[in-house]
């Protein structure tokens, strides 16, 4: 069951569009909905010269400051009109390091797909990145041109790792509550696609109807595979599991994850 959503905001339009997929999400589940924005302290890219660094940096902070009060009023505008509990939280620090904090006692986390933490040259990892492989819980990374929250089809990404088997067992609320059916791509696996067999089972045993039959990438991107049949499968929701390598080799040597967050034409669910 999911009792507890967290939602990571911002004061852009993605963000306003964010708040409302998540409540929409929370209201399906009748769930508690918990706002949180970050503010973190101000980040000034080292490409400016240092006679303007403290110029640049009171700049940052004074933005940084109006993009909470436009979180928070959002937040509070929006949860008025909506029929589930509704908590608003705001701190100063890290971004992920305080997402995480407080994602200890989330069922989900929700983050939007393009946040960052600050300049690209000190954090080259997107925000769900980082939370993603740190907080323990499920993220589910939100495209920024995101509508209503519905999730009817859903596309498993399935490479027999224990990210994956995280991810599927983390997805099932979601789901069994939509009534979503299934496809799965094997990925990433040598296996035989009857090896897959058990998976089937265990997901008819909790009342999800698999779609078709089972697909086995083999050749070329991964990230690029999982994109391209998301689009054209028109999926809702992307179930997948993050970093079986770790983040800094993904980052380097280019990785199924980052692509896929960054590419993704729906929400992606993924689990460390």
């Amino acid at each position: 069951m999911i009792e507890d959503i967290l939602v990571h905001l911002d004061g852009t339009p993605a963000g306003e569009r964010r708040i409302a997929y998540a409540f929409d999400l929370a209201e399906q589940h009748h769930a508690r909905l918990t706002g949180l924005h970050v503010t973190a302290a101000a980040d000034v890219p080292p490409y400016y010269k240092p006679s303007r660094i403290e110029q640049v940096a009171e700049a940052i902070e004074r933005q940084s400051a109006q993009d909470a009060r436009t979180s928070e009023a959002v937040f509070k505008s929006v949860s008025s009109a909506r029929s589930v509990p509704a908590l608003w939280q705001a701190f100063d620090g890290g971004m992920s390091q305080q997402i995480c904090r407080l994602a200890r006692w989330s069922d989900l986390v929700v983050l939007g797909q393009y946040e960052s933490e600050g300049s690209a040259e000190r954090h080259p990892l997107l925000l769900a990145e980082g939370v993603a492989a740190d907080c323990g819980r499920p993220v589910l990374v939100v495209p920024e041109r995101i509508g209503r929250c519905q999730i009817r089809r859903a596309l498993i990404a399935w490479d027999g790792g224990r990210e994956a088997v995280r991810a599927i067992h983390d997805a099932l609320p979601l789901l069994r509550e939509a009534k979503a059916t299934v496809e799965i791509i094997m990925i990433d696996s040598n296996e035989p696609i009857d090896a897959v067999e058990p998976l089937l089972d265990h997901l008819r045993r909790h009342r999800i109807v698999v779609e078709g039959d089972v697909q086995q990438h083999t050749k070329g991107s991964t990230a690029h595979a999982l994109v391209e049949r998301l689009r054209q499968g028109h999926f809702d929701l992307l179930i997948m599991g993050a970093y079986g390598r770790p983040a800094w080799i993904e980052f380097l040597f280019g990785g199924t994850t980052p692509s896929a967050l960054m590419n993704a034409s729906a929400p992606v669910l993924i689990s460390h």
